[in-house]
């Protein structure tokens, strides 16, 4: 036998506290499907569970924070605070490399915001499932930070043989 009481009991596992109504398997996994899809389980008016769908604002906030922890992963599995510091550096000494990066980083960003713009946008659950939360069709940096400590290692031993003279 199944219980709600601001939460499931399941008499062969635990004990239902005083008050608590019972519910029907079919109930019970009716309301865990919907928790699966999204929904919290609340206790209605009469005391029985019910399945409460999350309004579109809530799935857009969601949506948003998926949305900044994806883009944010994704560009440090390729350039992280350091890395682009270094792109920064080398970009403004000339290096087309640093330059690449900084612009791979900066056309990354400009893709989020026009991703959260979409979501903004979006006017139903369909249209905001619709939208890709992921930035993996962004492609990879033009350049590994590897290629760019190298080459900003050579720049430096040039520069210190010629006597700090650029």
């Amino acid at each position: 036998m199944i219980y709600w009481k601001n939460g499931f009991y399941v008499s062969e596992v635990t004990e239902a506290p005083e008050g608590a109504l019972e519910i029907t398997d079919e109930v019970y996994r009716s309301l865990l499907a919907a928790q699966a899809g999204g929904a919290t389980i609340e206790t209605g008016a009469d005391g029985f569970p019910v399945a409460v769908q999350p309004s579109l604002a809530e799935k857009k906030a969601d949506a948003e924070n998926t949305l900044w922890r994806n883009y944010k992963t994704f560009q440090e599995t390729y350039v992280d605070a350091e890395d682009l510091t270094l792109a920064v550096v080398c970009a403004s000494k000339g290096s087309e490399k640093g330059a690449e990066v900084q612009m791979w980083v900066m056309g990354l960003w400009s893709q989020y915001y026009t991703v959260k713009d979409q979501i903004a946008a979006a006017q139903t659950d369909e249209e905001l499932a619709a939208i890709d939360l992921t930035a993996s069709s962004f492609g990879t940096p033009p350049y590994t930070i590897r290629e760019l400590n190298e080459e900003a290692a050579a720049a430096l031993a040039t520069m210190n043989a010629s006597g700090g003279e650029e």
